[in-house]
């Protein structure tokens, strides 16, 4: 009876272990700072598609000096 509760013992003990010793601290995913991903903009573009056109605000194209439209 004895040894059955030292071998008892000796097992709970070494699950014990085993668990502790392999629950060590995850570190966090890397995550990218807020300052590298842009806030979504409005796009404007000249409705002739001229090249150059794109603009982040409201405005006239410089090529053909259409008024640019909100593409997004």
């Amino acid at each position: 009876m004895l040894s059955h509760l030292r071998a008892i013992l000796i097992l709970v003990s070494s699950v014990s272990l085993l668990l502790l010793g392999s629950c060590e601290q995850q570190k966090p995913a890397a995550t990218a700072p807020a300052a590298a991903t842009p806030a979504v903009q409005a796009r404007y573009e000249c409705p002739m598609g001229c090249a150059g056109s794109q603009s982040n605000k409201p405005g006239k194209c410089p090529v053909c000096e259409m008024e640019l439209v909100k593409k997004s």
